[in-house]
């Protein structure tokens, strides 16, 4: 679980020990080299190796000064001003990105799709709805079969309830009442933007285009919230995740190395944007 450090005011940050991980998220500029080096002292003392910062485009130089590297850029996070994504790895073995040269063809790919200008239509015998309280012990087990590991507890049911009672809007499409794709949109009110995130569908209902009817209802659901500044963090190895949220017309901002545990190891996270 992430934890939340809202001290002193007007600073935020989240302490992910699952992820090996600090974010920086608020912050006051005439504090900032204090605030690293504090942020550094608590990632040494829990054994985290990776800070990360959430700045304002003209903070960037003073960050990288501080030994910071801009990774990428989630544009519009800040109710509609640009987040830069600058990181500081703590762990040199943390910092190593494997298989780079196929990530970026995966990118080029997935930027040359035709995009959607419309869901595809559903087969007979399945439905698209939003899901409620009821449905959190299937979701779970949709991503126990999915992902062996991840980087939130998505496997437990009273995680995904927790979730739902804190503006994490999930949508699911069932099959002869079996719930075979999910996918969720995680608000930042704060913010005014959302994450599109714990994208999944079983495999046995794979390439049926049904994550690219989700996401569509999804943006749907944030834009009658009033919430248009979405993003999504796709695993820079999946072909198929990078090509559907490409031609839903979201754009490729940078890559976000070693940031996620997924899949049962620590992976690359490439990130897309989009202003609906």
């Amino acid at each position: 679980m992430t934890a939340k450090q809202p001290a002193p005011q007007s600073v935020s940050y989240e302490v992910d020990e699952y992820n090996s991980r600090i974010k920086l998220m608020q912050y006051k500029k005439e504090h900032a080299e204090a605030l690293v080096q504090h942020l550094e002292d608590l990632a040494k003392m829990e054994g985290i190796g990776k800070v990360l910062i959430y700045a304002a485009p003209e903070d960037v130089p003073l960050f990288e000064k501080l030994g910071f590297h801009q990774e990428g850029e989630i544009s519009g996070f800040f109710d509609g001003d640009p987040a830069c994504i600058l990181s500081r790895f703590l762990q040199e073995e943390r910092a190593n990105s494997k298989d780079e040269e196929k990530k970026d063809e995966i990118v080029e790919m997935a930027e040359q799709v035709e995009q959607l200008d419309e869901p595809p239509e559903l087969e007979p015998g399945f439905e698209l709805r939003h899901a409620d309280h009821r449905d959190a012990e299937q979701l779970a087990e949709l991503y126990r079969l999915v992902f062996k590991t991840y980087p939130t507890p998505i496997h437990d049911p009273e995680f995904i309830l927790e979730c739902m009672d804190n503006e994490v809007y999930f949508s699911v499409i069932t099959h002869q009442g079996k719930i075979v794709s999910a996918a969720s949109a995680d608000v930042f009110a704060e913010y005014n933007s959302a994450e599109i995130t714990d994208c999944a569908t079983h495999p046995d209902y794979r390439g049926k285009g049904l994550l690219s009817v989700l996401i569509f209802d999804l943006e749907k659901r944030m834009k009658e919230k009033g919430v248009p500044n979405l993003f999504s963090l796709t695993r820079a190895v999946s072909t198929g995740m990078n090509m559907v949220i490409s031609k839903l017309g979201f754009t490729y901002k940078g890559r976000l190395i070693q940031n996620s545990q997924i899949a049962g190891e620590f992976e690359d996270m490439n990130i897309w944007v989009k202003e609906i």
